[in-house]
């Protein structure tokens, strides 16, 4: 007789993200008071954080799995979504139409994709992860609708590009099933860790070439990336922010997950097929963002730019690299979530004030908010003593270190020319005549938590990095080993 057995406890996180979502989109029409569902959703998140400290590993089925490396992400995640969580309730104190508990319910179902995406292991599994990652982000970007009637046209460029990703998707899915007969990660690290004749080979490089495109579209490689700057425009700020910071970081974790479990055999010629991707990646965005006078469109430009770096450490083919990969992600969350935490800020001194020009004097009249601005922005350039520098300079040592001299040299230039956007921005801050009077808005907790705990990690790992690049790198290692190595 046949017995299915279930361990129900290793996705009680996942069982937790959809009750609350579902909870949040069936009863809001019935309470008036819409704070609820902020207080609601903060307290669910610290609770996931918590609760991830204690869940055991161990497998549901066998395409689902939660292990070293799919906790370790999902907590890292967590920490960023709870800021997520006070940046929103910051946001929408202003814009009062999208203070539903929709635009909540909807956060945590795309987190449900996130968090089904690390823990797959299976290209089906890893799809439908990815599909409700996406689908909710389709539906908070179009929710500005009711103040930015472009909001629309970001919302419908990101669906279009996203369902084209999802062809390449499905073709990759098809090509692996016709190569292994089956879509498990192992069986096609099996079928290449055996040797193959090069047609083969062609058709496994064929598959990943095909899952390539679909991530680089999610993570706005160059030339998938001109969806990002509609995109990012037309969304409400904390959803930028969510998007920059956390579907980024969850897509890189997500592939480089990918490379260990499925493609580890060929991660030396990946690597090599990655190099003018991030190259021109980090090139191109940092270009565009120097004509950019929306700061917005500046950061998505910037994102795009330092995605391409993020990218630089599986360039290396080396285990070390791709863990710098996870900590530059994990600095750029928090870059993202203090910088949008600040334009927050300004929105509700004035919408304007997104616009570079406004800022012009800034520093008279906001000299506290200015000084934020001027560290998360010397971050984002890679000036020390920030994380921001010590990201890079860790990727920069992996590629030398791995021989791949020149591609650092190419990307320490474009790093010089990707620090002009931000410091323009600092000059007309600091340097020039104001040009509108400010009044200054009440400091909330709202703003000053986020803004104060990531100006402290930005300026910690700039000055003292080694414990979280240490616990990275070794929760890295440590999931390979007992993934590959059976005690």
């Amino acid at each position: 007789m046949f017995t299915l057995s279930w361990n129900l406890g290793v996705i009680y996180l996942e069982l937790i993200l959809l009750v609350t979502g579902l909870f949040l989109f069936l009863v809001d029409r019935f309470i008036s008071k819409k704070g609820y569902a902020f207080w609601l959703s903060l307290f669910v998140a610290l609770f996931l954080v918590v609760l991830l400290l204690v869940l055991p590993f161990g497998e549901f089925t066998r395409a689902f799995k939660t292990d070293f490396y799919s906790a370790t992400l999902k907590f890292l995640l967590s920490t960023g979504l709870i800021f997520i969580l006070v940046l929103s309730y910051d946001f929408l104190s202003k814009f009062k139409a999208l203070n539903l508990g929709e635009y909540y319910g909807l956060i945590f179902f795309s987190v449900l994709g996130v968090y089904i995406m690390l823990s797959s292991q299976d290209f089906l599994t890893l799809f439908l992860g990815m599909e409700l990652m996406s689908i909710p982000i389709y539906f908070l970007i179009a929710s500005s609708y009711v103040y930015k009637k472009v909001s629309i046209e970001g919302a419908i460029k990101y669906f279009v590009v996203g369902a084209v990703g999802s062809l390449f998707y499905i073709l990759a899915l098809g090509i692996a099933y016709y190569m292994t007969g089956s879509l498990y990660f192992d069986a096609l690290f099996s079928k290449l860790a055996q040797g193959m004749y090069k047609s083969e080979i062609f058709i496994a490089s064929l598959t990943f070439l095909f899952l390539l495109t679909a991530f680089s579209i999610k993570l706005s490689l160059v030339p998938f990336h001109m969806w990002a700057p509609d995109a990012y425009e037309a969304s409400p700020l904390p959803i930028t922010a969510f998007l920059a910071g956390i579907i980024k970081f969850a897509m890189l974790s997500t592939l480089i997950k990918l490379l260990i479990l499925a493609f580890s055999p060929l991660k030396i010629d990946i690597g090599k097929l990655l190099i003018p991707i991030s190259l021109l990646t980090i090139l191109i965005g940092s270009l565009l963002a120097i004509k950019q006078d929306h700061i917005v469109r500046l950061l998505a430009y910037s994102s795009i730019a330092h995605v391409g770096y993020a990218t630089l450490g599986l360039v290396s083919g080396d285990f070390t690299g791709y863990g710098f990969s996870l900590f530059y992600m994990f600095v750029y969350l928090f870059m993202t979530i203090g910088g949008f935490a600040l334009l927050i800020y300004l929105v509700k001194i004035k919408e304007s004030m997104l616009l570079i020009p406004q800022l012009s004097g800034l520093a008279h009249q906001l000299p506290l908010v200015s000084f934020f601005i001027l560290l998360i922005f010397f971050s984002l350039a890679g000036i020390p003593p920030t994380a921001g520098f010590m990201a890079k300079f860790y990727l920069f040592v992996v590629l030398v270190k791995n021989k791949y001299l020149w591609v650092a040299i190419f990307a320490l230039i474009f790093s010089i020319i990707g620090a002009y956007p931000y410091l323009r921005v600092i000059k007309v801050i600091y340097m020039d005549s104001p040009v509108v009077k400010v009044s200054k808005a009440p400091y909330s907790m709202f703003f000053l938590i986020p803004t104060i705990v990531s100006l402290l990690i930005i300026l910690f790992l700039g000055i003292y990095p080694s414990p979280m690049v240490n616990f990275i790198t070794r929760s890295l290692n440590l999931y390979i080993s007992l993934h590959f190595f059976h005690f």
